[in-house]
């Protein structure tokens, strides 16, 4: 099968790096204390040494990890599937539904978006023995149509981004029928023109995740496996850039150091337990997908 590496391409960069100055208008929002991570476009043979190494870091550091798998491209690579199967039931390893083909689902009817999130579910099911509560839109692009769908299969958090998703998100309310949860912060992404893959400090993510907790309560911080892949341009080697590998460890570093929780997508409104003082910031309009 063709390998098929879906980078982000176009997607906001949603890194929001300002420095946290309060304002006269300090509200109280609820928050979790915790940031989820995704890790996107799990498939057969596509950087595969570096997608398993990338889990490794969280499964060696007893961390919660969250990772889109696409139901069309899984299932023949035993390096992927051996180590997605040895880690089936363990709570800090969940399996998010990102799609059949890595479609954009707002091109499609309301039946076949349903119809694709059923395809991967079952996909998923029949290869994992797991029904997947988590729906990682590729491209990071939904509409209502897709917030339909997903409930029509009987998953209960969703997870775009805030231009496709925007603000309020809704954390502290129990037994809603759909949570939503979008990306807030990117370890990589584009370059501004288009020619090259950036992978963000450990610090400038961090400051990223501080700022999505205030504003929000919670953050989401999406990773891709070219993020830690060794490259020259946009050309990608199945090969672990271990530069990256240590800013990510730096990073986990220091949000444990922080006292922020490092939890699945699934978990974030399990862990609002407090209301904080919250200051609002003036932060940049990201720019709009192509």
């Amino acid at each position: 099968m063709k390998n098929l590496g879906f980078a982000a391409v176009g997607c906001a960069a949603l890194l929001l790096i300002v420095a946290l100055e309060a304002t006269p208008n300090a509200s109280k929002v609820p928050t979790c204390t915790c940031a989820a991570f995704r890790l996107d476009d799990i498939q057969d043979y596509f950087l595969n040494n570096v997608q398993v190494e990338v889990m490794s870091v969280f499964e060696r550091r007893g961390l919660s990890l969250t990772v889109g798998v696409i139901g069309n491209h899984i299932g023949s690579d035993p390096m992927i599937v051996d180590y997605i199967k040895n880690r089936t039931g363990d709570p800090l390893f969940e399996i998010a539904n990102h799609g059949w083909n890595h479609e954009d689902f707002t091109e499609l009817s309301l039946e076949g978006q349903s119809s694709l999130v059923q395809k991967t579910n079952k996909k998923i099911f029949d290869l994992l023995a797991i029904k997947p509560t988590v729906f990682i839109a590729p491209y990071n692009t939904i509409n209502n149509d897709t917030f339909a769908a997903v409930q029509e299969n009987g998953m209960r958090y969703i997870s775009a981004n805030m231009t496709y998703d925007p603000p309020p998100y809704d954390i502290i309310s129990s037994n809603q029928s759909l949570y939503r949860f979008p990306e807030t912060v990117l370890i990589g992404d584009l370059s501004a023109d288009d020619t090259h893959w950036i992978t963000f400090s450990h610090q400038e993510v961090f400051e990223g995740i501080r700022e999505s907790l205030d504003q929000h309560g919670f953050a989401v911080v999406t990773m891709h496996p070219q993020d830690f892949a060794a490259r020259d341009m946009l050309n990608y080697q199945n090969m672990v850039d271990h530069n990256y590998i240590k800013e990510l460890e730096m990073l986990l570093d220091k949000i444990q150091e922080q006292g922020i929780k490092v939890v699945t997508i699934s978990e974030i409104n399990r862990h609002v337990t407090q209301k904080q003082d919250i200051f609002f910031l003036q932060a940049p309009q990201p720019r709009k997908e192509d």
